[in-house]
């Protein structure tokens, strides 16, 4: 499986559909989705987010995204615009599960939301940066 590197701006094979670029987020950036649901952050933009998750999330549910960026407590409402089951995990004792990826759209961005998420991704384009300078 081809690994992408943190901080790198995803492909745009959509991008004529895409107001906001997409950033690889990284496994280190996590989530929940409500109180209770933890999530990882697979690339965020100021327009959206991709999640990977355990459980089903139905597209069209509204729900919020509560994000630890930096320090800080970021939650947004969303909507899922689509769910696909990702890859399977075997656990040790031979049990499967599924691992779902998550398309959600981020609506009624409050201004402090917005600035702690572009933060962030601006964080990953400095980050991007400095790896490529050597």
């Amino acid at each position: 499986m081809k690994r992408q590197r943190v901080g790198k701006p995803v492909d745009q094979a959509k991008s004529e559909r895409r107001r906001f670029p997409r950033w690889r987020a990284g496994r280190w950036l996590s989530g929940w989705i409500g109180n209770t649901h933890e999530v990882s952050v697979v690339d965020i933009s100021l327009g959206g987010a991709l999640i990977e998750h355990s459980y089903i999330i139905r597209p069209g549910t509204m729900t919020i995204l509560i994000l630890l960026l930096r320090g800080e407590k970021v939650s947004v409402d969303c909507r899922v615009i689509r769910t696909v089951v990702y890859r399977y995990e075997t656990w040790p004792g031979g049990e499967r599960d599924c691992v779902y990826r998550t398309g959600l759209e981020l609506v009624d961005v409050s201004e402090d939301s917005r600035r702690e998420i572009g933060g962030y991704i601006r964080s990953l384009q400095t980050n991007t940066n400095d790896n490529s300078r050597g």
